[in-house]
């Protein structure tokens, strides 16, 4: 095979469908069947939407309802307030995946259901499996024996009967600060919330995976929480959590293989800009890999390249995010923070810091569709 892409999630199906539109003879192997669930804030920014318009797949996602979203509140002892410059829009990744994945196909990538115990035979290989995954070990990456460790979790939702009110055309993400963590609260397409959250590893001592008695627990800390609790039930049965997450530089190529998504770095998530990153950097890594099918010679410097390539559009997002995170993740400090600055400039400081604005990614997508 020409190219083996580990992982169909937002990356990986993305990538498959550039390539394959090219074509280029692309495999994507996935251990899961789809549609499927995933871990996720499941908040789609403004910023993928230029990458994922010409492939058709913005128009499906309307199609099915995915709420535009176009402010963020940040929820305190006061409540701070910002819009973004573009909508943004609410998808549950039990759609979209399974979305990306068909468009996949329909571009001529053939899809590959199995677990992949050892890195396949190609002649470019992606790495698209995540925040930590099995290769990440075998590829012996640095960070994998870091301590310091973060876990997600997340539930879908629906608004109780008695707190139901009139659909708004003007949808937000909130996001809820608590003691080592934070949550962040946005609708998806069928009318449900997606509530998801990240917690640092020293916060759940004792609990052992029953997220029921954390969420209870927080609750009680905090009267936002249960506020916003008592006002939903949930829509699914059990809460879907994550494997380590963990902040900590990486490399955009490792043993050969061009890592996109989180597998090349994982920025927080109170950015909302996971998924756009993880679609902006399959992207980036197309026209490298076709240049390496071309000119399989070159392998290093292409290589090296998109390790540059990757740093200067990412590096500093992921940077940023921690700083912001590290506020978020402590009420008193982020309501003594917030308290100092008005609602815009902090919109402003956030929305730059952490996505690439609109025009720019329209450039690379004018670059690679045109």
């Amino acid at each position: 095979m020409e190219v083996a892409i580990i992982g169909a999630g937002p990356a990986g199906s993305t990538l498959a469908t550039l390539l394959a539109s090219r074509g280029a003879q692309v495999t994507l192997f996935d251990k899961e069947t789809f549609p499927r669930d995933k871990l996720c804030g499941e908040f789609l920014s403004y910023d993928a939407l230029p990458i994922l318009e010409p492939l058709g797949v913005l128009d499906a996602i309307d199609r099915a309802g995915a709420p535009q979203i176009d402010h963020c509140r940040v929820i305190g002892a006061r409540t701070y307030e910002f819009a973004f410059p573009h909508p943004a829009r609410g998808v549950s990744r039990l759609f979209f995946d399974d979305l990306l994945v068909r468009t996949a196909v329909a571009r001529g990538a053939v899809v590959r259901t199995e677990t992949v115990a050892e890195l396949p035979q190609a002649k470019v290989i992606a790495g698209a499996w995540g925040r930590w995954g099995r290769f990440d070990q075998q590829l012996e990456r640095s960070f994998v024996n870091v301590r310091d460790r973060n876990f997600g979790f997340k539930r879908h939702y629906i608004v109780s009967p008695a707190n139901r009110q009139p659909p708004t055309a003007n949808q937000a993400i909130d996001l809820y600060s608590f003691g080592r963590g934070y949550l962040g609260v946005n609708a998806v397409e069928g009318g449900i919330t997606n509530i998801c959250g990240l917690v640092h590893a020293s916060r759940l001592a004792g609990h052992k995976g029953r997220w029921d008695a954390f969420i209870e627990m927080i609750r009680a800390e905090e009267p936002r929480l249960e506020a916003l609790y008592s006002r939903h039930e949930p829509a699914q049965e059990n809460f879907l959590s994550s494997e380590p997450v963990i902040f900590r530089a990486r490399s955009a190529v490792e043993g050969g293989v061009f890592m996109i998504g989180d597998a090349s770095g994982v920025i927080d998530p109170l950015t909302g800009n996971g998924m756009a990153m993880a679609i902006q950097s399959a992207l980036l890594a197309a026209p490298m890999i076709l240049r390496l099918l071309e000119n399989p010679a070159r392998r290093g410097e292409i290589e090296n390249e998109y390790r540059q390539t990757h740093r200067d559009f990412f590096a500093s997002r992921i940077a940023w995010s921690r700083r912001v995170a590290a506020l978020l993740s402590r009420p008193r400090l982020l309501d003594a923070a917030l308290s100092t600055v008005s609602a815009k400039g902090i919109g402003t400081a956030l929305l730059k810091r952490t996505r690439a604005s609109w025009e720019e990614v329209s450039r690379l997508a004018d670059a690679w569709f045109c």
